[in-house]
């Protein structure tokens, strides 16, 4: 069963939680960076980008459950592109660019590790971080005000709005609407008029509850932020090695 999205929030149990909520984002941000510079072509590529990912996704403490979802993800997202291999293959061939099987593997290859790589990193970097650590978070790194609010607007609303949906998906399924084909026709035609208003209502609730409690006009630095440390130093000058790592692999390539 697929990991539900507000489960997935501060699941982390890992070294990486105890950092400073701008750490977490910071390193996350630079080793998502490293593996998409890292020629996945390349054997010390492809290993640079693995032990970086099993890093992390170990650092943080990410859940067995929402990372075997995460990798079943990856891989159906991903994996489908080694289906245009044979296609490639039988395509022209290009002088200095190997046997026609390795010139046809090399992009759908690079794009299933890139997107892999990234995906798991992505995600055990929000295992890590409650909501009001990555509004804190934000907050702390040198991030233009309005990214800030959009991106923690993005997040929240996002959550509120698919457990809204979760429970309209329940009410349909409770009154019939996985059953006979007429009675599903029926429910999806009417489902607009049922799911966009309650939405919408939702949000505007969610909006006017802000609002109250001064989000609209008070400056979000008041609420604070942890202040960086050593092992928060450490961590963001680990994670800029590993791209140094990864950038100096792929000049080496060019």
């Amino acid at each position: 069963m697929w990991t539900s999205w507000h489960e997935i929030w501060g699941s982390g149990r890992g070294p990486a939680a105890r950092l400073a909520p701008q750490t977490r984002i910071l390193a996350g941000a630079i080793l998502f960076a490293a593996c998409l510079a890292s020629p996945a072509l390349s054997l010390p590529g492809t290993a640079l980008v693995a032990v970086t990912t099993a890093a992390w996704v170990c650092a943080s403490g990410m859940p067995r459950r929402t990372l075997r979802s995460s990798a079943l993800l990856g891989l159906a997202m991903f994996l489908p592109y080694l289906l245009l291999v044979p296609f490639i293959a039988k395509g022209p061939s290009v002088p200095g660019q190997g046997t026609d099987w390795a010139r046809a593997l090399a992009a759908p290859w690079g794009i299933l590790i890139h997107g892999l790589a990234g995906l798991l990193i992505a995600t055990a970097t929000v295992t890590t971080l409650m909501m009001s650590d990555l509004r804190s978070g934000l907050l702390a790194l040198p991030l233009p005000r309005v990214f800030t609010a959009i991106v923690v607007q993005i997040v929240h609303q996002t959550s509120v709005l698919l457990a809204e949906t979760e429970r309209v998906t329940a009410a349909v399924a409770v009154r019939g609407g996985s059953g006979k084909r007429r009675a599903v026709v029926r429910m999806l035609i009417s489902l607009p008029r049922v799911w966009l208003p309650r939405i919408l209502g939702r949000a505007d609730r969610v909006a006017a509850a802000m609002e109250l409690r001064g989000f609209a006009e008070a400056d979000l630095r008041i609420f604070g932020h942890r202040p960086a440390g050593a092992p928060d130093i450490i961590a963001t000058v680990t994670a800029g090695a590993v791209l140094a790592a990864a950038v100096t692999l792929r000049l080496r390539l060019l």
